[in-house]
């Protein structure tokens, strides 16, 4: 299964790609999904401070975290990992689940696609694709309304 979400970030490419290696999201969530369960995202980073292909990427939620590889690193417009592993709960029903990032100019500023292809485990595999989405694109959106409205991204907006 795979979640496409696409928005455009005001910020040029390359301030925009440091969204991707090091951002703390703020916003209260204001959809349901998140009160019933779905792991809000507090902050994703390179635990190493480095970005390259074999590095680790971390995000952290209030629920748990999710410890992902770097398999694709071309600074500023594209970056794939793959989760490693994971102490939420969704990580048992989940055979993998990877992530694509891809930056793109545009003339209010960056657009940025994120992909995510996940594949599922056990018997009631239609049944977790259907949660698995909602939660997905649910997650895509917070983070990138997130980025929107970021200091980095008001900063920009000022100058």
């Amino acid at each position: 299964m795979r979640v496409t979400t696409t928005r455009v970030v005001p910020l040029p490419p390359e301030p925009a790609w440091s969204l991707l290696c090091d951002s703390r999201l703020q916003l209260r969530p204001l959809c349901p999904i998140f009160f019933l369960g779905t792991p809000r995202p507090h902050e994703c980073a390179l635990p190493s401070g480095e970005g390259a292909v074999g590095a680790e990427r971390e995000c952290r939620s209030e629920q748990g975290t999710v410890h992902q590889r770097i398999t694709v690193w071309e600074p500023p417009r594209r970056l794939r990992f793959h989760m490693e592993s994971t102490s939420l709960g969704f990580g048992r029903y989940l055979d993998q689940l990877t992530d694509e990032f891809t930056l793109t100019p545009h003339p209010a500023g960056t657009a940025i696609s994120r992909t995510t292809t996940v594949r599922a485990r056990g018997w009631l595999k239609p049944a977790r694709y259907a949660m698995v989405f909602v939660g997905l694109k649910s997650v895509h959106r917070f983070v990138f309304r997130n980025w929107q409205t970021s200091p980095t991204a008001a900063s920009a907006l000022r100058d």
